[in-house]
C-alpha cells in the first residue's frame, strides 16, 4: 500500500495498516515516511485514555493486564495494549517471553496488542512507544494500556506519556518498598497489590497507605486496591478508580495541553539523543585510529572533541 492508503487504513482501524505503521516507526526504516505518518494522524490523536501499568518485575503485571482487558472489553472499550520489554545492549533485540501467549489470549478478545523494545533507552520508553501510541489513538482505540519494563525506580518516562498510572506491587515486598518508594512510588495515581490471596497482602496494602500518607496529594489521593487476577477480585474497584481518575483529570483541565507539552519535549529529547549517539560513534571511530592516546591528557582530548561536535551540531541544525 502507498502512504495515502496507509493513513486511510490507520484511520479506519485496519490492523494490518496499524501494524505496518508501527513497524516503520519502530525500525526508523524511512524517516521521511515516519514524519508523514505522524503529521497526517496528529489531528486524530489526543482523545484516548492512556493507562500506564508499571511496577517491579515478578508482581504479575501481565496476568493482571489480561484480566483487566477482559473486563474492559466486556464494558465496550475499544482497547489496545503496548507491552514494553527490555532490550539487549548489544543487539537492541528483546526477549518477549510470555508475550506470545499473552498476545494470543488478548487477540481472541479483540484486543490489539503489540510488544515493543526499549531500544536501550533509559527511562523505560523508547521513541517508538510514544509514536505507536499516536497510531493507536488515530486508529480509534479509546483506551490504551502501556505496560512498562518494570525494572525499577528509574523507569519514569511513563509519567510523561500516561494519563493515569497504576503501580502494581505484590505481598511480601517488605524492604523493597523502601528501596523503590523514591521512584515509582511517587508517580502512581492508583496502587495495586496483586496476588491478594497471598499471605501478607493486607499488611502490604497498609504499608503502602502509610508511605503515601507521608506526602499526601493535592487534590487526588492515590487509592490502594487489592486484586486477584485468577478470581477477578478487586477489579471492579480498580476499573472504578481508573474511571474516576480520568474524570478528575478532565475536570481539572490541562490534560490536552500537558499531552502536547510532553510530546514536544519527547520529540526534542529523542532527536537530541539520536544526534548525540551519532556523534559518539564518530568520536569512537576517530579514537580507534589515534595512535598516541596514552601520551595525552584524556580530558583535554575530550574537550577538543566536544568543541568540534558542538560546531557540527550547530551547522546541522542550521
Amino acid at each position: 500500500m502507498n502512504k495515502e492508503e496507509l493513513i486511510e487504513g490507520i484511520l479506519r482501524g485496519d490492523r494490518r495498516a496499524v501494524s505496518r505503521a508501527i513497524s516503520i516507526l519502530e525500525a526508523s526504516m524511512n524517516a521521511e515516511l515516519g514524519r508523514f505518518i505522524l503529521n497526517s494522524i496528529y489531528p486524530h490523536t489526543g482523545k484516548s485514555q492512556i493507562i500506564g501499568i508499571t511496577g517491579p518485575p515478578g508482581v504479575g503485571k501481565s496476568t493482571m493486564i489480561g484480566k483487566l482487558c477482559e473486563l474492559l472489553v466486556e464494558q465496550g472499550s475499544n482497547l489496545a495494549v503496548l507491552a514494553v520489554d527490555a532490550s539487549s545492549p548489544f543487539t537492541n533485540g528483546s526477549i518477549l517471553g510470555n508475550r506470545i501467549r499473552m498476545q494470543s489470549d488478548l487477540t481472541k478478545s479483540g484486543v490489539y496488542m503489540r510488544s515493543l523494545s526499549t531500544h536501550g533507552v533509559s527511562g523505560g520508553l523508547s521513541r517508538a512507544v510514544w509514536e505507536a501510541t499516536s497510531v493507536l489513538e488515530a486508529a480509534g482505540h479509546d483506551t490504551i494500556l502501556v505496560e512498562t519494563v518494570g525494572a525499577g525506580q528509574a523507569d519514569l518516562d511513563i509519567l510523561e506519556l500516561a494519563d493515569t498510572i497504576a503501580v502494581v506491587l505484590a505481598p511480601g515486598l517488605g524492604d523493597e518498598l523502601q528501596a523503590i518508594k523514591a521512584g515509582i512510588m511517587e508517580i502512581g495515581n492508583i496502587f495495586i497489590v496483586n496476588k491478594k490471596d497471598r499471605e501478607g497482602a493486607y499488611l502490604s496494602m497498609k504499608e503502602i497507605e502509610d508511605i503515601l500518607s507521608i506526602n499526601p496529594g493535592k487534590g487526588w489521593n492515590p487509592p490502594v486496591v487489592g486484586t486477584n487476577s485468577l478470581t477477578g477480585e478487586g477489579f471492579d474497584e480498580l476499573i472504578r478508580y481508573i474511571s474516576e481518575h480520568n474524570r478528575y483529570e478532565k475536570d481539572n483541565g490541562g490534560k490536552k495541553r500537558r499531552r502536547v507539552y510532553n510530546t514536544i519535549l519527547m520529540a526534542v529529547k529523542m532527536r537530541l539523543d539520536s544526534m548525540v549517539a551519532e556523534e559518539l560513534e564518530v568520536v569512537r571511530e576517530r579514537l580507534s585510529a589515534e595512535e598516541q592516546l596514552h601520551s595525552r591528557n584524556p580530558y583535554e582530548i575530550a574537550d577538543e572533541y566536544l568543541k568540534e561536535d558542538v560546531k557540527r551540531l550547530i551547522s546541522f541544525a542550521k
